[in-house]
């Protein structure tokens, strides 16, 4: 009897076993992205977290070399990417919107023979071309088939929250668009979900997204055929400070021209040591989610993560006042579909015909030719100085926070199988900042940091996640 209870409480543990990977320092904040557009300007401004070696022609065997990550983990020197948010007022002028608190990776082995990341891997969640959320923001128990279809799925892995530390907590992923009433006092925490169903043979695909699929339950669930490889789950979680532009005017957009959110995506290039992030999914089993419990890791202090950052390569203004978004991205409400044209001269109008090399390969230095024959060399990234005197105006502020909010139909349902549960830990705040024309106060000395942990039903049981 007491055998079985132990391998029940074993199980349990397995179960609910996670980390967060605080990754509280932007490498930088501009338009790269080696896996659309390598070798070229990227077609958007992204704020990017981890290794240091990161580039516009970075692979794998790059990121490995890294000297230092923004992220917590020595053992991990992967590359982490989003898009920004903008701000744009009443006179049609967009001023970048303040990071919070960095980037949180979670990391979620869910399901059986969960397996480390195959070198080279790489995959992007989301699509930055929607501008409409056409299902039913319902329960998981009311889903009908049309929810469980891999575009369905691949929508409702995005999500957003609207922070407040001082009412109940939200669902992860509750709402599927940014909330036209934005009322968020601590912050909007966009949200996405990667795929963890592999098909076991191909670390990349032409669009990134083909290699994989999500489980039946978009968090969990069974493996498609043909996609049976279990992968560890990743889980992106950026906040933005909205609260700066309480009162004023205008409307929040991500760097894409999107408004409505549903075009919110994540990029993810591995560079982790791949036997020890293996046996951090086998022998990690807290149900805390603190990264500190798991000692297979080499953790990078506070500081240190926020020493490392790159050059800026992409020689533009994306901090603003801007009469348009870098890239030129045009703001599109759909429903249909953005185009995106991008720039005359930089690159690729789809996004893929520039994409990363088919085999991870050391390509420091590669010279690549654009569409319109314009050759353009993929600079190296280098390790700038700790900031000193006053902020420049392409600095990156990552002050400290962490929280949730969702929607994108009118109507907004709390998801029972995914619920937050808040967490308060004290962080001194990083010494690089964004300086954004708002009106803000200055960052003070010290300030909370809310964190949660991930709850996921099975039957008629709660399981922490």
């Amino acid at each position: 009897m007491l055998n079985s209870l132990a391998l029940l409480f074993l199980f349990a543990l397995e179960a609910s076993a996670f980390w967060r990977l605080p990754c509280r320092q932007s490498l930088t904040v501009e338009r790269i992205d080696p896996l659309t557009n390598f070798g070229l300007v990227g077609q958007h401004v992204h704020t990017i977290h981890g290794g240091n070696k990161f580039s516009q022609s970075s692979v794998e065997s790059d990121l490995l070399k890294s000297t230092c990550s923004s992220c917590q983990v020595k053992q991990d020197r992967s590359a982490y990417w989003t898009p920004v948010l903008y701000f744009q007022d009443e006179a049609g002028k967009f001023n970048i919107v303040n990071q919070t608190g960095g980037m949180l990776v979670y990391y979620l082995p869910r399901g059986e023979n969960v397996k480390a990341f195959p070198d080279g891997f790489r995959m992007i969640a989301g699509d930055p071309t929607l501008r409409n959320f056409p299902y039913k923001d319902v329960e998981k128990s009311l889903w009908t088939v049309q929810d469980m279809t891999e575009a369905a799925l691949r929508q409702k892995a995005i999500g957003f929250n609207c922070l407040n530390y001082h009412l109940p907590a939200q669902a992860a992923l509750g709402m599927k668009t940014i909330p036209k009433d934005l009322s968020c006092k601590d912050g909007l925490r966009a949200e996405v979900f990667f795929p963890s169903c592999w098909n076991g043979k191909d670390f990349d695909s032409p669009d990134h997204r083909d290699h994989m699929r999500y489980p039946s339950l978009m968090d969990d669930g069974d493996c498609p055929e043909g996609f049976e490889t279990r992968v560890v789950s990743l889980f992106f979680e950026t906040i933005w400070d909205v609260d700066k532009f309480s009162g004023q005017k205008g409307r929040f957009i991500f760097s894409t021209g999107d408004p409505t959110g549903c075009g919110y995506h994540g990029d993810f290039m591995n560079a982790w040591d791949k036997k020890v992030l293996q046996e951090a999914i086998n022998v990690c089993t807290s149900p805390s989610g603190v990264i500190d419990e798991c000692g297979v890791f080499d953790l990078y202090t506070e500081n240190e993560m926020q020493q490392c950052t790159i050059k800026q390569t992409v020689k533009e203004d994306v901090v603003g006042p801007l009469k348009e978004l870098p890239g030129c991205n045009p703001v599109s409400d759909g429903p249909e579909p953005a185009k995106r044209d991008g720039c005359p001269g930089e690159g690729s109008s789809d996004g893929n015909q520039a994409p990363a090399p088919s085999k991870p390969k050391d390509t420091e230095g590669t010279t690549t030719t654009s569409s319109s024959s314009h050759p353009v060399k993929a600079p190296k990234a280098s390790v700038s100085p700790p900031p000193s005197g006053t902020p420049k105006k392409h600095d990156v502020e990552i002050a400290a926070t962490t929280t949730t909010t969702t929607t994108c139909d009118p109507t907004t349902t709390s998801d029972p199988y995914l619920v937050i549960v808040t967490v308060v830990e004290m962080l001194t705040p990083p010494a690089v900042t964004i300086t954004v024309p708002s009106g803000g106060t200055p960052t003070p000395d010290r300030m909370k940091r809310g964190l949660h942990n991930h709850h996921h039903r099975f039957g008629g049981g709660h399981h922490k996640h």
